[in-house]
């Protein structure tokens, strides 16, 4: 009886601990309340040899530097405070192209990568809408007619603006917005994973149901990783070349990348359309001034672009009941708006306190990167 129960319990303090290990490899980690991301996530160099590495740009844009105003002097005293005192790795306060202030914490310096975690969504968002503008997708084109394998699931029913809007009416998988499983998070660490192949699950494609009936596509917001993960799968195939390979093309040569970077894709180089760049700050600064200089142009893409930076659906109008974006009323094309502590603005965010802010009315642009994200507010 003893034996059997001693058996018992290593069996059962065994289950524990794989129970542990794969809720541990699916959520994601938190700190003080709050997303964090750990240096290991935000700062990594390198990454399996299946991503792309990114190049510069062939023209890189330059960035300017100078002293604050009296008038900027208050602004910038009490982002120094905040550098000095809560967890960022990297902060910087633009005018334009030109910087007027910023700073690094340990272990992050100038020649750091940083990942953006979900800022690489509008990124995402900005090589959808040069595949728009340039005759390869249209708003109302459907996942399914793009995506053979979607055909005759309810997500190939979702247009890229249904996509675009986080408003797919597919299924929610879990709370931090991810739909991976802890198997299919260790498959895609070993490069076992195929996105394509994911998203056509019907785990992942199916419809989310409402208290009455299945949600229909563009019905309803819902923050997940699977519209912009499909998006980039789309933009891909319509392309007709990697989403890495069209991002260089069509985002980083553009915006005039100035260094190498890392974009995560699997090994059949389908992009991770829901995060996956890597860049340094300097360059990140340079995506936040091209993406606000484009939006001032009277092109297909400078409407893009400003469409992406307005309200195009709205997040629960109770702050308390919304499972993302507290701060943000508002959604573009993945972009947050309606920030309620700072209005008039937009906004690409990333777990663990990730921001690159846009105001309307000026060039003013704030860049951060975090290991926490309960300070950012």
């Amino acid at each position: 009886m003893k034996r059997a129960t001693k058996h018992s319990l290593r069996l059962l303090a065994t289950a524990a601990l794989v129970f542990c290990a794969q809720a541990m490899a699916q959520v994601t980690p938190v700190a003080d309340g709050g997303a964090a991301a750990p240096d290991e996530w935000l700062l990594a160099k390198t990454g399996p040899r299946w991503f792309q590495i990114t190049q510069p740009s062939p023209n890189p844009s330059t960035l300017s530097t100078r002293a604050p105003s009296a008038g900027e002097k208050a602004l910038v005293d009490r982002a120094r405070a905040l550098v000095g005192q809560r967890p960022a790795k990297a902060f910087a306060l633009m005018d334009g192209n030109t910087i007027v202030y910023s700073a690094f914490n340990a272990p992050a310096d100038s020649e750091s990568l940083f990942f953006g975690m979900s800022m690489g969504k509008t990124v995402t968002a900005m090589a959808t809408g040069q595949a728009i503008c340039a005759g390869k997708l249209t708003l109302q084109s459907k996942a399914g007619d793009v995506l053979p394998e979607l055909q005759g699931k309810a997500l190939g029913n979702a247009t890229v603006h249904d996509l675009l809007r986080m408003a797919s009416g597919a299924a929610e998988q879990n709370g931090d917005s991810t739909i991976w499983t802890p198997e299919q998070t260790k498959d895609w660490n070993q490069g076992l994973l195929n996105l394509a192949e994911l998203i056509a699950t019907d785990r992942i494609s199916k419809a989310a149901r409402g208290a009455f009936s299945e949600y229909k596509p563009g019905e309803v917001f819902a923050y997940k990783s699977t519209d912009p993960m499909t998006l980039g799968l789309m933009v891909s195939r319509a392309t007709g070349m990697p989403l890495s390979q069209w991002i260089q093309e069509q985002v980083l040569n553009p915006m005039g990348a100035a260094h190498p970077g890392l974009y995560s894709q699997d090994r059949a180089k389908n992009g991770l359309g829901d995060s996956g760049m890597r860049l340094r700050m300097e360059d990140w600064m340079r995506f936040a001034v091209w993406v606000k200089e484009s939006s001032k142009k009277s092109d297909c893409f400078g409407g893009f672009v400003k469409a992406a930076m307005a309200k195009q659906i709205g997040n629960d109008r109770n702050p308390a009941a919304r499972k993302h974006g507290r701060m943000f009323g508002g959604y573009g094309y993945l972009m947050w708006t309606e920030n309620t502590t700072a209005p008039g603005t937009a906004w690409a965010t990333g777990w663990g306190g990730q921001r690159i802010g846009w105001t309307y009315g000026n060039d003013r642009m704030v860049v951060v990167f975090s290991s926490r994200e309960a300070w950012i507010p």
